[in-house]
């Protein structure tokens, strides 16, 4: 019978993956020093399984902007073993679990790529973008340079979902760490659109599902 490994505290949990014959993926998080470090990590030892965290992991690298890190010292060792770190060193919790669950719906090998900060928005009917301004600032705005109501509403959407501060007249928000992290703001430029929906789908998937033992994977 395997064991459970210590892995630090498990964050957010992917069940019945659809691309790895439904096998449960999950996030966990150890702090060291006061910097946190995560790591995704499977119990399955089905085929394809290896392959499947190897790439969730550099997915989060990619369009996340993370980074990889040592293990923590006291964290069982296993391989493959991948333990990753935002480079301002703080948790970004809500943004990470939110990109996490929606790369665990790529199938493996998809292509990588970190998304652009800009989007087409059907009620703005024209792009918007996120603007860096530098130390974790970003201004929304059309790309004409247009502040609206809709460019009012994504910054709240950003506030949200990264946990930002909304400064200036409602459309800038600046990241808590003082710290530009283009890739997370084009990852979630999208899910920023419409937070209401997101929100409401985060809820519905924390009632589903647990961690399956891994005698039953």
């Amino acid at each position: 019978m395997v064991q459970t490994l210590n892995l630090g505290r498990r964050i957010e949990l992917h069940s019945m993956d659809a691309h790895c014959q439904g096998v449960s993926l999950a996030l966990y998080r150890w702090e060291v020093e006061g910097r946190p470090r995560f790591l995704v990590h499977t119990y399955s030892s089905v085929q394809g399984a290896r392959e499947r965290v190897e790439f969730i992991q550099e997915a989060l690298q990619i369009t996340l902007g993370m980074q990889t890190t040592d293990a923590p010292a006291e964290a069982e060792r296993m391989s493959p073993q991948r333990w990753l770190q935002f480079p301002c060193r703080s948790d970004h919790l809500r943004a990470l679990k939110r990109s996490f669950l929606d790369l665990c719906k790529l199938e493996t090998g998809a292509p990588l790529v970190a998304k652009p900060l800009t989007v087409f928005d059907k009620k703005a009917d024209g792009e918007i973008e996120a603007l860096s301004r530098g130390s974790g600032l970003y201004e929304i705005r059309t790309v004409g340079g247009v502040v609206s109501r809709r460019t009012t509403v994504i910054a709240q959407g950003f506030a949200k979902l990264c946990e930002m501060k909304i400064i200036e007249d409602d459309h800038q928000v600046v990241f808590p760490c003082k710290t530009s992290h283009d890739a997370m703001v084009g990852m979630l430029m999208f899910r920023a659109q419409n937070v209401r929906g997101t929100v409401k789908e985060e809820e519905m998937s924390a009632t589903r599902g647990v961690l399956s033992a891994p005698s039953q994977q």
